[in-house]
C-alpha cells in the first residue's frame, strides 16, 4: 500500500518525533515538525550525536544504532531537555540504518504539588524552626514529586556562604551531589536571576547523565537559599513543573524568612533583658555611693561644717563612672542604627599611644611599656574613637590584671596595614568564649561579676569602631596565661603621606626674629609652632608629632631649659631633633648639634631645617645627638 502524499501532515498531530540516522549516526531523514517537538534542530547529513549530551545513556543508543539492534533509553540534549529515544532497526533490503521515535519526558503533577505543599505547610504550622522546616519540606518532595533527591541550602545572614540545611537522603552513603559548588554556572544563575536553572548531574553510577533543577528560595525582599531536586534517570523537568515547584520553593523561602524573623526577635527579646538585668545593676552601683556622699556633703553643709576634698574627689569618680556607662550606651545605639559618624584625618599612631599610655601611666601605679617604629605609622581616623579603643583596651588590661603586672603597647608598621598590640598578664580569657568576647553584653566566664563591673559594651563598642575604619580588633588568649588584643588598621598611601606638612616647633625670644623664621617656613611648607603664650601654649601645639625644634641660643639658659624640660614632660613616641640657631654653639651644646645663622636668613634658614630632617631619617635607630649639660630631656627626647 503507498502512503498518501499527506502522511508528514498526520506526524504533526503525534507527540512523538521521526528520525531516521545511518549506522554512523548522520541524519537521513527527518519529519518537518522535529524541532517544534524536541528543541532539536537535526539537518540532513549532521550527525545526531552533536545534539545530545554525552553519557552513558547516549553511548547505549549509539552503540545500539551501530549494531542494528533495538532500543529504549533517555537522553539529554544540548538545550538540557530529557527525551525518551525508541530505536527501530531499518529493514534489511533498505539502507542501512534505525529509525528513532523521540518524545519529551517529563510531568506536570498538579496533584503532587499540591501534596507537597500541604506537607510544607503542616510543617510551617508545627515549628517555625528553620532547619525543621527544610528537613520536612525535603522529605515531601521526595514523597510526593517524582525526585530521587532534594536538598536545601540556605545563604549565611552575611551572604557570604551557602550552607546545607537539609538533605532527603542524610543517612545513604555519599554521591556526587555532597560536593556540592555554588560557584557552578546553575548555581550562580538561579541565585542571580532569580529564576529555577536546570544542569546535568554527571558520574552518579547508574544515574550519569541525569538532570537535577536549582530552584532559588525567593522570599519577598532577598534570596534565602537554593533547592536542589534530582531526577531519576528517564525523566525530566517540564516548564509546568518548574514552575510549580518554583511556587512551592517561594513558600518554603517565606518560612525560612519568618521563622529567621522569629529567631531574631526572640534575640532581641533575651538581649533587652539581658540589657535591663545588667544596666539596672551597673548603673545602681555608681548612683548608691554617689547619693550617700552628696546626702554627706548636704549634712556638712547645713550644719556649717567644712567638707574633705576626698569626699568631693570620691564623688566625682562615681559621676565620671556614670557619664561613662551612658556614653557606652549612646555609642551601642548609635552603632545599631547605623549612625556612629567618624570625624576621619591624617592621625600619627604613635603619638596617639603615647599619649594614651601617658595618661594611664600617670593615673596607675603600673609598669606601661610602650614601643613604636622609628618610620611614622600614619593612618586616616577619626582622633577620639581611635583613642576610645585604646582606652577601653588599657582599662582591661589594667582591670584584669594583678598589681604590678607590665603591660605592654606594641605599634607594628606593615605593608598597607598598622597594627597596635595591647598585652597584658592577667586571668586571660577561656577558648570557648573568645569568640564572643566581641557581642553586646558579653562577659567571659572567668569573669566576676562582683569583682568586675561594666555594661560588657566596651569591646563591642571597640570592635566595631575598628571595622568603621576599615580594620579590624582580634584577639589572642590564654586562661590564665593574659591576653593580647590587635587592632588593625588600614595605613595611609605613600603619596598622601608625602604630602603631609612637616611640623616644625619654634622658641626665639626676639619676637620679630620668631615672626621671620615663622613666615619663611610656612611658605616652604612647614606647619611652624610657636611658644609665645608659654608651657600650656606648648602643650596645645604639640598634640600631633613634632618633627623639628627650632631654639634660639640667646635665649637665656633659664628659659631653654624650662622650654625643653617641658617638651621632655609631654607624650613624645620618638626622639625629636634640635636645630640650634645663633653665631656659635653655647657652652651646653653637643659638637654634633646643627647650627644655623642667627638673625634668620632665608635660604639658609630652610637649607639647615631640611638638612636636619634629612640627617634626621637616615640615622640608625637609637642614635641622636644630645644638647650639653641641660636636664637629659634635652636635646632629643628618649623613647619612652
Amino acid at each position: 500500500m503507498t502512503l498518501p502524499p499527506d502522511v508528514e501532515e498526520a506526524f504533526s498531530c503525534l507527540p512523538q518525533a521521526l528520525v531516521r540516522v545511518g549506522p554512523d549516526l548522520c541524519v537521513q531523514w527527518c519529519e518537518e515538525g522535529f524541532a517544534r517537538k524536541t528543541g532539536m534542530t537535526l539537518p540532513l547529513g549532521t550527525n545526531l550525536l552533536e545534539a545530545l549530551e554525552r553519557g552513558r545513556s547516549l553511548e547505549a543508543m549509539e552503540l545500539a544504532v551501530r549494531e542494528g539492534r533495538p532500543h529504549t533509553g533517555h537522553v539529554i540534549t544540548r538545550e538540557l531537555h530529557q527525551v525518551r529515544v525508541q530505536v527501530k532497526p531499518g529493514r534489511e533490503e533498505e539502507s542501512p540504518g534505525s529509525w528513532l521515535v523521540v518524545e519529551p519526558s517529563g510531568v506536570d503533577d498538579d496533584g503532587a504539588f499540591s501534596m507537597a505543599v500541604r506537607e510544607i505547610a503542616r510543617a510551617v504550622g508545627e515549628t517555625l524552626e528553620v532547619d525543621s522546616v527544610c528537613a520536612a519540606a525535603v522529605v515531601a518532595l521526595v514523597r510526593c514529586a517524582q525526585v530521587r533527591r532534594a536538598e536545601v541550602y540556605l545563604c549565611e545572614e552575611d551572604g557570604a556562604e551557602l550552607r546545607r540545611s537539609a538533605v532527603s537522603d542524610l543517612a545513604g552513603s555519599e554521591s556526587p551531589e555532597d560536593s556540592f559548588d555554588p560557584e557552578e554556572d546553575p548555581f550562580r544563575q538561579a541565585l542571580a536571576l532569580r529564576q529555577a536553572q536546570l544542569g546535568i548531574q554527571r558520574g552518579y553510577g547508574d544515574s550519569m547523565g541525569s538532570i537535577f533543577a536549582a530552584v532559588p528560595l525567593c522570599a519577598p525582599r532577598r534570596t534565602v537559599g537554593l533547592l536542589l531536586l534530582y531526577k531519576e534517570q528517564g525523566t525530566s523537568f517540564s516548564a509546568r513543573e518548574l514552575e510549580l515547584w518554583t511556587a512551592a520553593a517561594n513558600q518554603l523561602a517565606v518560612a525560612v524568612e519568618n521563622a529567621r524573623l522569629l529567631r531574631e526577635a526572640k534575640a532581641a527579646l533575651q538581649v533587652r533583658e539581658e540589657f535591663m538585668s545588667i544596666a539596672s545593676h551597673e548603673l545602681k552601683t555608681p548612683l548608691t555611693p554617689l547619693k550617700l556622699g552628696l546626702f554627706t556633703m548636704e549634712r556638712k553643709l547645713t550644719a556649717g561644717q567644712p567638707l574633705e576634698l576626698a569626699t568631693v574627689l570620691k564623688s566625682k569618680r562615681q559621676v565620671d563612672r556614670l557619664a561613662g556607662l551612658v556614653d557606652d550606651l549612646l555609642d551601642a545605639s548609635r552603632l545599631d542604627a547605623g549612625r556612629l559618624a567618624l570625624d576621619l584625618s591624617p592621625l600619627e599612631v604613635g603619638q596617639l599611644v603615647a599619649e594614651v599610655v601617658d595618661h594611664f601611666r600617670a593615673a596607675f601605679d603600673r609598669p606601661f611599656a610602650v614601643d613604636v617604629p622609628r618610620e611614622r605609622v600614619w593612618v586616616r581616623g577619626d582622633r577620639d574613637r581611635l583613642e576610645q579603643v585604646l582606652v577601653n583596651l588599657l582599662e582591661n588590661a589594667h582591670k584584669y590584671s594583678p598589681p604590678g603586672e607590665p603591660i605592654t603597647v606594641c605599634v607594628e608598621r606593615l605593608a598597607g596595614e598598622a597594627r597596635i598590640h595591647v598585652q597584658d598578664h592577667g586571668i586571660g580569657i577561656p577558648g570557648a568564649d573568645q569568640s564572643q568576647v566581641f557581642q553586646r553584653f558579653y562577659k567571659a566566664r572567668n569573669v566576676s561579676h562582683r569583682n568586675f563591673g561594666g555594661l560588657g559594651l566596651g569591646l563591642y563598642i571597640s570592635h566595631s569602631i575598628a571595622r568603621l575604619h576599615g580594620g579590624a580588633l582580634s584577639l589572642a588568649s590564654s586562661e590564665g596565661q593574659g591576653s593580647t588584643f590587635t587592632v588593625s588598621l588600614p595605613r595611609m598611601p605613600s603619596h598622601e603621606v608625602k604630602r603631609l606638612p612637616r611640623r616644625v616647633l619654634l622658641l626665639d625670644e626676639d619676637s620679630a626674629q620668631e615672626a621671620l623664621a615663622e613666615r619663611v617656613l610656612c611658605a616652604e611648607g612647614f606647619e611652624v609652632l610657636t611658644t609665645r603664650n608659654g608651657a600650656e601654649a606648648l602643650r596645645q601645639a604639640t598634640h600631633l608629632p613634632v618633627d623639628l625644634i627650632v631654639l634660639s641660643t640667646s635665649v637665656t639658659h633659664g628659659k631653654a631649659g624650662l622650654f625643653l624640660e617641658t617638651f621632655a614632660t609631654l607624650p613624645r613616641a620618638r626622639p625629636v631633633p634640635i636645630l640650634l640657631a645663633g653665631d656659635a654653639r653655647p657652652w651646653w651644646a653637643q659638637e654634633e648639634t646643627s647650627l644655623c645663622t642667627r638673625p634668620y636668613v632665608a635660604d639658609e634658614l630652610v637649607a639647615r631645617v631640611r638638612n636636619v630632617l634629612m640627617q634626621e631619617r637616615r640615622r640608625p635607630s637609637g642614635v641622636s645627638p644630645a644638647v650639653g649639660d641641660l636636664p637629659p630631656h634635652v636635646g632629643m627626647a628618649p623613647r619612652i
